[in-house]
């Protein structure tokens, strides 16, 4: 097996997808999703990856996904919110997202000519927030994961989130331009409407949570049941994160062990959100053994 460093070199310096390459794209179901599968005709173990909050129109997943493919896994990259976005128009916000989606998703890998009928749910940010709240839904024996991954996720239902927010260009001076500085508290600006109407967070009820359970509201903070899932799982964060702190992790790694489960949990003392290139290589070192343990269970 390459290294993933030789993976990524390879990957990065290949120019497209053909009949050599060890990766080609599928067709899906779901709508602004990409789906990546070894080039042959073997069976394999398929990964649902969600992304973060940036949207399933940035590909920031993309390259995971392709070393993930090379390695003898076929991966959706489920496009959750913000799908088929011209990247020139406003960012969509993550709201009112519908968290069953996963699990048709799940269901419909299961099924697939080339699944090995074992599916594993992988999720980043807000995509491992979404991963713990996938281990909190009623499943049947068709939708259920084979096993769970997040990395920095959330014990709590979190709000609605748009990155425009921290957009300059998305927020106007009341009193004009020139009577604003940085130091000008926010209430000398008002939202700008290029950056889209409905993503004004004065509008927006942020006592709901980004997510629908069947069709209903969840409210904002409350507690992800994530020990209602009795599957393998593997959680990765760093202690410096500066976003989402590591005593989340912390927390669900406690109610999981106080209900009997045992996660495999990795606290990375020096990294942040995102990881830097050694501990990152770990990290995802770490994915593709767990992917292993799950495939040979």
């Amino acid at each position: 097996m390459k290294t993933l460093l030789a993976l990524i070199i390879t990957l990065l310096s290949s120019t497209c997808f053909s009949s050599t390459f060890p990766v080609a794209r599928s067709i899906t179901p779901f709508s602004g999703s990409r789906f990546y599968v070894p080039n042959d005709s073997n069976k394999h173990t398929s990964i649902v990856m969600l992304h973060g909050s940036e949207g399933g129109s940035e590909r920031y997943a993309d390259m995971e996904a392709n070393v993930l493919a090379s390695q003898g896994y076929a991966v959706l990259v489920l496009c959750y919110f913000d799908c088929n976005r011209v990247l020139s128009l406003p960012k969509q916000t993550l709201k009112n997202i519908e968290a069953t989606i996963v699990l048709d998703a799940v269901s419909w890998l299961r099924n697939q000519a080339l699944s090995n009928r074992k599916v594993v749910v992988y999720g980043y940010s807000r995509g491992g927030e979404l991963s713990m709240i996938v281990g909190s839904l009623d499943m049947n024996q068709n939708n259920r994961p084979d096993g769970i991954i997040a990395h920095s996720p959330s014990d709590v239902f979190v709000g609605p989130y748009n990155g425009g927010w921290k957009e300059h260009a998305c927020w106007l001076c009341i009193a004009g331009n020139n009577k604003c500085s940085a130091n000008s508290p926010k209430t000398d600006y008002e939202w700008n409407s290029v950056c889209g109407f409905d993503n004004n967070p004065k509008i927006i009820d942020f006592t709901k949570s980004s997510w629908l359970v069947s069709g209903i509201n969840v409210l904002t903070g409350k507690r992800i049941e994530i020990e209602k899932y009795d599957g393998p799982i593997l959680i990765t964060v760093g202690e410096k994160d500066e976003i989402w702190p590591a005593d989340q992790t912390r927390r669900i790694d406690k109610t999981l062990k106080d209900a009997g489960r045992n996660p495999e949990v990795h606290y990375f003392a020096k990294e942040g959100h995102g990881f830097k290139w050694d501990a990152e290589l770990i990290r995802k070192e770490m994915v593709l053994n767990f992917l292993q343990h799950v495939t040979s269970q």
